[in-house]
């Protein structure tokens, strides 16, 4: 686990991005990454998961040592810059495969020293073995799985297969995206009405096409008069967030 601790007033925490620059699919420099960070201070964020992709082409030894180098060349560009940012704790977006739960290293790609497991599911229809892994996860391995952005998956599956992954012992993560999106945005609030998304995350990969925007979303929906949702939500985020620093529950 690595954190970075500055001063923030912010309220919000960002379970899911890719700002690590360099480890995947986001953001590709630390002058990219610091104005992102900046952009998330000025949005409230207090917290910010870093969670690069794990695919399991990579052992799970090559994958921390890259992202440890990663972090460290952010922070020190960060310190040099002067540049604010939210308190940085390091995870990762696990993709699901078939022999995941036998994975020895797999609590190391936790969030921070939690228990919790930010797990990507496949983009395809579920077979019910998907399922018995996600929750063998928790029972064989005693690791909570976070589903990450629930809503890619949500028109994929049957109601039955939903409505079981949502029965088990994990918690769903939905981007914040969705919520600021004219097309969605309606399905979004009826499933966190319904309570159905337990934490929340920007996915933040770019500036331009994803940027950071938990903030902007949670304003909203708060203007909204959806507040006491916002209010649950970034309760079980703040409560995940202070685990992966080992200042809480390591686990749900």
């Amino acid at each position: 686990m690595a954190t970075m601790a500055m001063q923030n007033e912010g309220r919000y925490y960002d379970l899911h991005s890719h700002i690590l620059p360099g480890m995947d699919d986001g953001y590709r420099s630390c002058e990219r990454s610091a104005e992102a960070l900046r952009l998330s201070v000025e949005q409230g964020v207090a917290g910010m998961m870093a969670t690069s992709h794990y695919y399991p082409k990579e052992t799970v030894g090559r994958f921390l040592e890259r992202r440890e180098a990663a972090y460290q060349s952010l922070m020190a560009y960060l310190e040099k810059e002067g540049s604010p940012a939210p308190e940085l704790c390091l995870g990762a977006e696990v993709a699901y495969h078939s022999g995941l739960i036998y994975e020895e290293r797999l609590e190391e790609l936790c969030l921070g020293a939690s228990r919790y497991l930010l797990l990507e599911m496949p983009f395809s229809r579920w077979a019910p073995s998907v399922l018995r892994d996600v929750q063998a996860m928790r029972s064989v391995r005693g690791i909570t799985p976070v589903i990450a952005h629930v809503e890619r998956y949500w028109q994929m599956q049957d109601k039955r297969t939903m409505a079981s992954l949502l029965d088990m012992d994990v918690l769903i993560q939905m981007n914040a995206e969705v919520f600021l999106a004219p097309r969605i945005r309606r399905m979004a609030r009826k499933l966190l009405k319904q309570g159905v998304v337990q934490v929340m995350g920007s996915d933040t990969h770019n500036l331009d096409s994803r940027p950071p925007n938990l903030g902007l979303a949670l304003q909203e929906l708060e203007s909204g008069r959806l507040a006491e949702y916002c209010e649950e939500v970034n309760r079980h985020s703040r409560r995940v967030f202070m685990a992966a620093q080992g200042k809480g529950e390591k686990r749900a």
